[in-house]
């Protein structure tokens, strides 16, 4: 009996790679013998509530679009406590989480992936015990980038948008002072940027080398930047860490199961490239094998 398969496809993300190569991909399923239903996403969250209505009622559930779409399909699946399987082919901007799990980036080989590749256990993050994220939660410097560029913008320049949109909030910098607690650790300071996360690539720039992270072992990997005292400080701190040099006395690196961030005043969060709220408080907790996906 053929597998029940739910594709769900972001038609507008990245450069609306999914619109052209649709046939292909289920061309490459059906060959496979799954029995294909599409679902093509209207707006935000209908990810997500397709997989709660009716995920149940397949094997494997495959994201098409880029970490926004895959953040909406994982959420779906955790809280409807969906137990088959996951797939992503990756077409979004960016894609942070397709990198760190070596999912190629073109739609063909991906699908193929799809049919033939290992469901491994990952995990998964919570934020504030309503939301979730796939690969990183971080507030500060440059954290409004992806959900303040313009959709049109990033369909035309990829990547270079990210960057653009980057350098016009230069002048905008800002620290805050916050205590961060994580199991039965607690540090304190003024902080440009930091970040929860589950991968070795973040925003597309900075960088985790293989022997930092491990994406199933139940924790999440923190990075805390401590705001720069002047001009030469911020440069060398850029060039650390576009080459993962996060042994230095302005950077803060440790794994954590649960962490918590307590400030005077609401900080904005980003989750999965989307704005998240501002909170005071923050709780963030790992999610341990809850779900599978495939992988090389």
């Amino acid at each position: 009996m053929a597998q029940k398969l739910l594709l769900i496809v972001n038609p507008i993300s990245g450069k609306m790679k999914a619109k052209n190569e649709l046939m292909r991909i289920c061309k490459t399923f059906c060959d496979a013998e799954f029995s294909v239903n599409i679902h093509i996403t209207r707006c935000r969250g209908d990810a997500t509530h397709e997989v709660v209505e009716n995920g149940k009622n397949f094997d494997m559930i495959v994201a098409c679009g880029g970490d926004g779409t895959l953040n909406e399909v994982v959420t779906g699946a955790l809280r409807s406590q969906f137990i088959g399987t996951l797939g992503f082919l990756p077409c979004g901007t960016t894609n942070d989480f397709a990198e760190s799990i070596k999912i190629p980036r073109n739609l063909g080989k991906a699908a193929e992936l799809i049919t033939y590749g290992a469901a491994r256990f990952l995990d998964f993050g919570n934020f504030n015990r309503n939301r979730y994220f796939t690969y990183v939660a971080s507030f500060g410097a440059f954290t409004d980038v992806s959900y303040s560029t313009d959709q049109k913008l990033k369909n035309v320049l990829g990547h270079a948008a990210y960057v653009t949109e980057a350098i016009a909030k230069l002048k905008d910098l800002r620290s805050y002072y916050m205590k961060v607690t994580y199991d039965d650790n607690t540090v304190e300071g003024d902080f440009l940027f930091g970040a929860v996360a589950n991968s070795l690539s973040i925003g597309g720039v900075m960088k985790l080398k293989k022997d930092q992270v491990d994406l199933s072992d139940g924790l999440h990997e923190v990075i805390l930047i401590r705001n720069p005292k002047n001009a030469q400080d911020l440069a060398n701190l850029s060039r650390e860490m576009l080459s993962g040099n996060y042994e230095n006395q302005s950077v803060l690196f440790f794994k954590g199961k649960r962490i918590q961030f307590q400030c005077d005043e609401a900080i904005p969060w980003c989750v999965d490239g989307e704005y998240a709220g501002a909170h005071e408080k923050t709780e963030i907790s790992n999610i341990h094998h809850k779900l599978r996906i495939i992988c090389p």
